[in-house]
């Protein structure tokens, strides 16, 4: 099958005043939608015409999975010209991964003619990592048989982009970097509902820091923000793998403790203590600021799975610690 390059300015200005006895000229006589099918309709000067207006990148290949041609914005996004692209196959137009995928996904599609639609991401030497979204269809000859695919790529990176920033708002604290209240929330459902169905304990520790609003008094927010990261920092780095820390209030903290009962908890909860005495938070005046913590902690009722019964539970033990004199652990 053969494709025309796009018109040039002599043949469109001829066309733009009649085709086939159809006039173009929308001022006098606008188009219906029927007319421009009839246009298009086995002319493919006028369906090229179209197709190299698209601000998208559209091509076209044979059933071997070689280029047919393309339109302007497919040459701008391969650097190579029409010319340069036909006969081509996709493993000489992009790098070996990325073209993998597309031959792979071409294969799929002319042995099952009809559609596709799929995002994938593109790596392309010198360039940034880019996602695109692709929608692909067969063409046929005259006989039926598949004579190969068109296709258009559509740039979904600022998307992705968006995606993944929003994802990370609703999933991450801002400040700390660890998960925030509501993913906390989410994962302790999960780990809960996994507990439940496994008959294995599961333990929760409320940790607030001590005196932070005189911190924060004292010394301005600057400074409580970095003892909030530095704190959040201490707590990740002394967490098991399988146990989930986030922020779960201002200055509070939640770590869920899978296959764990609140016997273990205390002893964790203990080591938290002291590691957190360790640390040290320098501030402008070479003063060294420390920190102390006061942790309440309760266990998952097996028998009487109540999520908010539990999180109420550990915030009374956290109260508790908080009456003893701070810098204790409660259960």
């Amino acid at each position: 099958m053969h494709f025309r390059s796009p018109l040039n300015l002599s043949e469109i200005t001829r066309l733009k005043l009649s085709f086939k006895g159809i006039n173009l000229d929308t001022a006098s006589n606008p188009m219906k939608d029927v007319d421009l099918q009839q246009l298009l309709k086995g002319n493919h000067q006028a369906l090229l015409l179209v197709i190299d207006a698209l601000p998208f990148p559209i091509y076209y290949k044979d059933c071997e999975g070689k280029y047919l041609g393309c339109n302007r914005s497919y040459e701008e996004y391969t650097d190579l010209t029409r010319e340069e692209l036909i006969g081509r196959d996709v493993f000489q137009v992009f790098d070996p991964v990325s073209a993998a995928i597309f031959a792979a996904s071409d294969q799929k599609l002319l042995d099952t003619p009809g559609t596709q639609i799929y995002e994938t991401p593109v790596h392309r030497e010198g360039t940034v990592t880019s996602y695109v979204k692709f929608h692909k269809a067969t063409f046929h000859n005259q006989d039926g048989s598949v004579a190969g695919l068109i296709g258009a790529i559509i740039d979904i990176t600022e998307q992705k982009t968006l995606e993944k920033k929003f994802k990370r708002l609703a999933t991450y604290d801002d400040l700390t970097g660890i998960y925030n209240r509501r993913e906390g929330r989410k994962q302790l459902k999960q780990l809960s509902q996994e507990a439940l169905r496994k008959e294995r304990p599961l333990s929760i520790i409320l940790l607030d820091l001590d005196n932070f609003k005189v911190i924060n008094d004292t010394y301005g927010h600057d400074t409580g923000d970095l003892v909030l990261k530095t704190v959040a920092n201490c707590l990740e780095r002394y967490t098991r793998a399988h146990d989930v820390v986030c922020r779960y209030g201002g200055e509070e903290f939640m770590i869920i403790l899978p296959e764990t009962d609140k016997q273990d908890a205390l002893h964790i909860g203990q080591r938290y203590l002291k590691e957190l005495r360790k640390v040290e938070v320098p501030l402008i005046s070479n003063e060294i600021l420390t920190v102390t913590a006061s942790i309440g902690i309760s266990e998952l009722d097996i028998e009487f799975s109540d999520l908010e019964l539990m999180l109420k539970q550990a915030d009374l033990a956290l109260y508790r610690a908080k009456e003893n004199g701070k810098n204790k652990v409660s259960l």
